[in-house]
């Protein structure tokens, strides 16, 4: 079978201990941990070997990894950052978890050169987070205002809810007319 026809056939499912047996032997110099956790592949990637993973994973005919489907962010506090990469194979009906650790550096390099379409998530991560990715063509904010400071979904992020305008108490005009709840 021609690299080709492979790449056109219908999908096989692949058991997931099986595709973990294939994601070791082509990135597992790459990366540490590959082992299946509830179903799916999961390994974890040092920054500076990313995109060379991703791109095997993607590419490589017999694990074709093709679709990009989530990455974030994720504050672990004091030991820093880590960014999830999930990728799934149609072929093989797999999914492949990534975990990159950054530390409190909170940088790695973009993956905009390999799936175009992580550059909104890139930038959902820098934007809540402040992790950054280097090389990333268009870094700029999705949701917040341009001056807006802070990233919302660190675990330092303090909410200013309720601190500017107190509770009232009452839910409806009758309980305030009331005097509250009776």
């Amino acid at each position: 079978m021609t690299t080709q026809e492979r790449f056109l056939r219908s999908s096989e499912r692949v058991e997931p201990e099986v595709f973990s047996r294939r994601v070791s032997d082509k990135i597992g110099d790459l990366a540490t941990g590959i082992e299946v956790k509830f179903g799916h592949v999961c390994a974890t990637v040092e920054p500076a070997r990313i995109i060379d993973v991703v791109r095997t994973l993607k590419t490589d005919p017999d694990l074709q990894c093709t679709y990009l489907t989530f990455l974030s962010g994720v504050d672990w506090e004091d030991q820093g950052f880590e960014v999830v990469v999930t990728l799934y194979s149609v072929v093989n009906e797999n999914t492949v978890i990534l975990s990159v650790p950054l530390g409190t550096a909170g940088t790695m390099p973009t993956l905009t050169g390999v799936f175009q379409s992580v550059d909104w998530h890139e930038r959902e991560a820098h934007e809540m987070f402040g992790i950054n990715f280097e090389g990333h063509p268009n870094l700029v904010k999705l949701y917040l205002p341009e001056d807006f400071v802070g990233h919302p979904l660190l675990k330092s992020f303090k909410l200013a809810s309720r601190v500017y305008k107190p509770w009232p108490g009452a839910k409806d005009p009758s309980e305030a007319a009331g005097g509250g709840r009776g």
